[in-house]
Parts: C-alpha cells; structure tokens; sequence
C-alpha cells in the first residue's frame, strides 16, 4: 500500500495478475505488466509465458507509482505502475520471491526480497539495473519488514533461524532474536513502544513475540510470547491507536486479532470474515481513523476499524 495524493492505493495481487485498489472509492483496476523477463535472451523461447506474481511492494518515485513483485517461479522486477513499462527486469537465474517490502526511508526507492527455501539471505535493490543488490547475509527467510527508527532504514526478516534486523544501507547486521526451537517466524514488523524500538514476529505455531532492539536488555522477548490463534500467524502490521502500539495479526485459522504490544495481550474478540486463511495485514489511516485491511486466500479484502 501506498499514499497517493493523500489517499491510499492498495496493490493486490490473485492468480498472478496485479491489481490495483482504490479503497475510498472501492474502484478495482486490472493492471497488465510488461514481462519480468523481456530482457532475458531466453524470453524469446516462451512467447506467451506470463508474469508469476505472487508478492508484490509499492512505491512512488519523482511522482510515479512503481511496484516490485515476483513469485515462486519469477525473480523480482520492477514496473511503473500506470503504464505497465518494465524499469528493472529479471533472468531465469534469479532467485525466486517468498517475501518482498519497500525500505523505508529517505531516497530514490529500494525495495529488499527473499526467497525462502530458495535461496539464503535478503537482497535490497533499487530502480537502476546498473546497480548489483546489497547482499544481507541470513538463512531462509520468509518473511520481511522495513521501518526508519532513529534515522535508519532498518529490514527485518523472520526465518528458520529467527529474527534478524539489519540496516538496510551498509548491510550491517543489528541484531539477532531466537523465538522456540522448531518454529519459523512467518510474519515480522518493526514498532515504538515507550520510546523505545521493538521487533514483533509471529510464527507457524500461532505465537507472537516481542523483542527489544534498544540494546539495553537482552535478547530474551520483552514478555511471554502471545497466543491465541489456532495455527501459524501468516501477516502481521503494527500500529499506534490513540496511545496504545498495537499489533495486527492474521492467522491460517482464517481470524484477525488486535494484540496491546506492552502486554501481550489481545484486545476484544478475534475479527471474522475471512472464509479460510489470512495472507496479508496492513495497518494505515483512512478517513481519520486507524484501520486494519486484510486478504485471504478466499479472495476476499476485508477493512476493519481498529477505534478501541
């Protein structure tokens, strides 16, 4: 998602076709993409091969709107959203995508991916293909989140391994967090809670954690790790409502459900509508107030109001 002239665009992606959301308005526009791979000699081989979207990040750039995207069988590449053009492309010897986000921050747009089961580590790359990706060093990753705390771009990425955070300019590695053994961090954000910067990462086994990145603790979850859904957490957002930080969760259970991040605890009941599971959380504001908008893999985008 998006601001745009002050209001927000949400890009959606469905049996590997982009679309683009325009929530206040409700108005859904198909957009055809430019092949990821027309710069690839072998292109011309498969003459009506399409793209394989499955993830996707959005950003605008000198007034445009630009989205990267990829799949299980597509490396990452990345377009102008309004006219379809390819700006950076892939090969077929690119890695595949698992996970992909917008670095936020200062700058021309640079956007991280990984690849899970792929292919090790993260890669941040921007719009010049003259550019080689920054290379973060890490095992499978699965999942991804950026945020500017303290006046770094930080990435944050949930795997095999745990919780890892880097900072997104130099590669250097920030931190290090371990959730129990023989679970995977899916979902991941970067937060404030009382002035200080935390980590929050849900698993496959349905528990989410909250770490300190200050420095001034250790690397033990600032509280137990919260429960409640029935199955792996798939997305997770993080957000201030009023004065309390928040955590937006949906689960493979097919619920969503609002977590206090200085507690751990859930606030009010769980949040249905999904016929199946949830795959993606974004938190934002929307006519004055905070809301939750999720997908699921029953096509369905659902926006809730997080007024507590």
């Amino acid at each position: 998602m998006v601001d745009v002239d002050g209001a927000p665009l949400v890009m959606c992606t469905g049996f590997y076709t982009l679309w683009r959301w325009a929530p206040l308005q409700d108005e859904w526009q198909e957009r055809p993409l430019e092949y990821a791979f027309a710069e690839d000699p072998l292109a011309a081989e498969y003459p009506d091969a399409k793209n394989d979207i499955d993830s996707v990040a959005v950003a605008v750039s000198d007034g445009r709107v630009v989205v990267a995207a990829g799949g299980d069988g597509q490396g990452a590449a990345i377009w102008d959203l309004d006219s379809g053009e390819l700006l950076r492309g892939t090969t077929y010897g690119e890695p595949y995508v698992s996970s992909i986000a917008t670095v936020k921050g200062e700058g021309p747009p640079l956007f991280v991916a990984s690849s899970g089961v792929h292919r090790d580590g993260v890669r941040v790359w921007g719009l010049s293909g003259e550019e080689s990706p920054v290379e973060l060093d890490a095992g499978s990753i699965w999942g991804l989140a950026t945020a500017s705390i303290d006046g770094r771009s930080l990435v944050v990425g949930g795997g095999d391994e745990g919780v890892m955070v880097w900072n997104a300019a130099n590669g250097e590695q920030v931190a290090s967090f371990y959730v129990d053994d023989e679970e995977r961090a899916y979902a991941v954000a970067l937060s404030q809670l009382d002035g200080r910067p935390v980590v929050v990462a849900g698993t496959d086994s349905g528990k989410m954690y909250v770490f300190d990145l200050s420095g001034d603790e250790d690397d033990d979850p600032i509280h137990e790790p919260s429960t409640g859904h029935e199955g792996g957490i798939n997305a997770l957002d993080v957000a201030m409502v009023g004065d309390r930080a928040v955590a937006v969760t949906g689960g493979e259970d097919g619920t969503v459900r609002i977590w206090d991040l200085a507690g751990g605890r859930q606030v009010g009941p769980p949040l249905t509508g999904h016929n199946g599971s949830v795959e993606a959380v974004v938190v934002t504001r929307m006519q004055d107030r905070s809301v939750a908008l999720t997908a699921g893999r029953d096509g369905v985008v659902c926006i809730w109001d997080l007024t507590l």
